[in-house]
């Protein structure tokens, strides 16, 4: 073989090698999230075992943000909304957990949010919201806006800063 026929092979080789993994990468890519556009109806329930319907929502727009209460993120993410819960007058947050009340209360209570009036701790007694709003994993939180409508949906960590300026921006946008 010669040197010329060698290098050939060698960049053909190369070259198939590279198109494979790009084939490969593209094949394995994880589709987007597909989250509910509008806010679907649900029941859960508070805390204090009341049930908390989509009917009791207050105006304005609405966060959810579901999260296990051993999730490090996930609880990371609560001391940071209730630390920055001024922020966000004039909207609710909804935290939501399928865990035991006794967690959710817990986690509520080491993160400050069930000091915050705006902020609701909620419990899912039936397991029905990661089928109801495409949920894959903790934490993941979904915006909507005033006619329930899906602004935007994060999963895993996101910060109380890009979460003002989502909900923020929306309908503020220059037309």
């Amino acid at each position: 073989m010669t040197k010329k026929s060698f290098i050939a092979i060698l960049v053909i080789g190369l070259f198939l090698t590279l198109a494979g993994l790009i084939v490969f990468k593209a094949l394995n890519r994880k589709a987007p999230a597909e989250f509910p556009e509008e806010l679907p109806a649900f029941e859960l329930f508070s805390l204090e075992g009341f049930m908390f319907t989509t009917d009791l929502l207050e105006a304005g727009k609405t966060g959810l943000v579901f999260y296990g209460p051993g999730c490090l993120f996930c609880e990371h993410k609560g001391r940071e909304l209730a630390k920055h819960a001024a922020d966000f007058i004039g909207n609710q947050f909804l935290f939501i957990t399928s865990a035991p009340i006794d967690s959710a209360i817990a986690y509520s209570l080491r993160t400050g949010i069930g000091a915050v009036p705006h902020f609701y701790s909620l419990v899912d007694n039936f397991f029905e919201t990661p089928l109801l709003f495409g949920l894959r994993i903790m934490p993941t939180t979904l915006l909507y806006d005033e006619d329930r409508k899906l602004i935007k949906g994060f999963e895993g960590e996101v910060n109380a800063k890009t979460l003002f300026k989502a909900m923020h921006e929306h309908g503020n946008e220059k037309k």
